[in-house]
């Protein structure tokens, strides 16, 4: 049976990262789903679920495959070196281009996955605080491209995809040549950061996936 793993991105609910999942599910047999704050709390678990598996993130839920051997990742929007206080302001640009016509809403049924979204982080927020915004510092921190780097060196093929209008984390000229020069696979396309979260299957298609397993 082929199987996979997803882990969601800083406050990204449940029913999110079950969304993304079951979008994987047009590939895979079946599909284990995260959320950050979870999969942050439970090392140990991670460790042993993604032992071999093709991993799939979004945004800082990079962070949790520290020390883990996966089969491959693909890692969606990861986070690059910022400060808290720079993502605590792109976060209110971002609201305001997800409920924007035309960027963040593109067709009716956008409507209601932004309504979905919006519903899930505030669970989220109110369950588990402390994991998402007590790990805030870390999100700002982390390199994905140092961690795809080093992904690659144990042996670990790896992806970067950004979105073209991520209001969080934009790779540079200077970030990628790196990260190519490392042996990681670049891809950008288009969207805003939450892309995979709110249409994961036109954005599934948009990567082709196919290439990166």
């Amino acid at each position: 049976m082929k199987r996979a793993v997803y882990i969601g991105g800083f406050i990204n609910g449940k029913q999110l990262a079950e969304g993304v999942a079951d979008a994987l599910t047009v590939y895979y047999d079946a599909v284990d789903a995260f959320t950050f704050s979870n999969a942050m709390d439970i090392p140990n678990t991670i460790r042993r679920a993604v032992q071999g598996v093709d991993v799939f993130t979004h945004s800082a839920g990079m962070l949790a495959l520290a020390g883990t051997n996966p089969n491959r990742i693909a890692a969606f929007g990861p986070p690059l070196p910022t400060t808290p206080l720079a993502l605590v302001g792109r976060t209110v640009r971002k609201t305001v281009r997800m409920h924007t016509p035309g960027i963040g809403i593109q067709t009716r049924a956008d409507v209601r996955a932004v309504g979905v979204y919006e519903a899930g982080a505030v669970a989220e927020v109110f369950a588990h605080p402390k994991g998402n915004f007590g790990r805030l510092g870390q999100v700002a921190a982390f390199n994905a491209v140092h961690a795809g780097i080093a992904a690659e060196q144990s042996g670990i093929p790896t992806s970067l995809v950004y979105f073209d209008g991520d209001e969080y984390f934009q790779l540079s000229a200077a970030q990628e040549a790196e990260a190519v020069g490392g042996g990681v696979h670049v891809q950008r396309i288009p969207g805003i950061h939450d892309e995979l979260a709110l249409r994961p299957e036109q954005t599934l298609r948009q990567v082709d996936i196919e290439q990166l397993l």
